[in-house]
């Protein structure tokens, strides 16, 4: 039976004999650990297959979803072409003389990215939280000002905005001090532009966006069916995506006796997670029924060069 955060801390803790609060901290991080390297060792899979966003004419970057984790397929379904990918520095050097050009999106590539947008021209930040409860708690920005880095910590405000001292350029990085109540969401030129938001539980975001080649000269409807990115376990009524607590339990004892140094205890318990996830793998992959096909695709040439 799967069980919820706050449970798997209580059972670890009862476990290694330690109820404090600031062990319970630890737990916390060792457990998260343990889920994800568990969802890799299965190789955990699940399909979005209903994403697709419009594009906006002139616009190269998209910013995709919270959980996007990597793409099945890009379609432009407007045209019903599939869009090559390419790494980002390939896009890049095999179009330097065309990467402005706009016309139809050929080939993509994502990237990985701090903020959402970039200030279209040099501007102050406009910071604030829609809960009125997040006063303690500040956000630290990192730019580009007056072609310089420079970096200030603002303090936040609740509901109301809060504006940098530094007017920006370009942005590299904003992060907060602690998790808020509220979602925290930075804008620039007078609010035309949001250049982040950062969930609650979120302190250091990371976003995920889709650049083209062309540059989009109209808008198409592109189709991006992808495999979900699962969340960390953060609230206590948080639950594993799938029935492997008992496992991730093993997984964090072990990891809480080497913390304490009891290392032959964490060898016990390390080699009984080791045990459950064979066994998980085993009746996961057992299916005598299931047939395998082989399904073979045609090679893109116009991808060679």
């Amino acid at each position: 039976m799967n069980k919820s955060l706050s449970d798997i801390v209580s059972n670890v803790q009862n476990e290694v004999l330690d109820t404090s609060t600031s062990i319970a901290s630890i737990i916390k991080n060792y457990i998260n650990k343990r889920y994800f390297q568990s969802l890799r060792a299965i190789n955990w899979e699940n399909i979005n297959t209903s994403y697709t966003f419009n594009t906006v004419s002139g616009t190269q970057s998209y910013v995709l979803p919270d959980d996007f984790g990597k793409p099945f397929i890009v379609r432009d379904a407007t045209n019903n072409n599939e869009i090559s990918e390419l790494d980002y520095q390939a896009l890049i050097s095999q179009n330097i003389s065309v990467i402005s050009s706009l016309g139809l999106p050929t080939q993509y590539s994502i990237i990985e990215d701090r903020v959402q947008n970039q200030p279209t021209s040099s501007s102050t930040l406009s910071i604030v939280s829609d809960s009125t409860s997040d006063t303690t708690q500040s956000v630290l920005v990192r730019g580009i000002s007056s072609s310089l880095e420079v970096y200030e910590s603002v303090s936040l405000n609740g509901t109301s905005a809060v504006i940098t001292t530094n007017s920006y350029t370009r942005i590299i990085s904003i992060s907060k001090s602690a998790v808020t109540s509220g979602k925290v969401t930075a804008t620039s030129n007078a609010a035309a532009v949001t250049v982040i938001a950062i969930p609650p539980v979120i302190t250091t975001p990371f976003y995920k966006k889709i650049t083209f080649n062309y540059v989009p000269s109209s808008v198409v409807t592109i189709s991006i069916p992808y495999y979900i990115k699962p969340s960390p376990l953060v609230d206590d009524n948080d639950y594993p995506i799938i029935d492997i607590s008992d496992g991730i339990e093993l997984g964090a004892i072990a990891d809480t006796w080497r913390y304490k140094r009891q290392f032959a205890k964490a060898s016990v318990f390390e080699g009984q997670f080791a045990q459950f996830l064979n066994d998980y793998i085993w009746d996961k992959e057992n299916k005598p029924n299931q047939i395998q096909q082989f399904i073979p695709a045609t090679f893109n040439r116009d991808g060679l060069y």
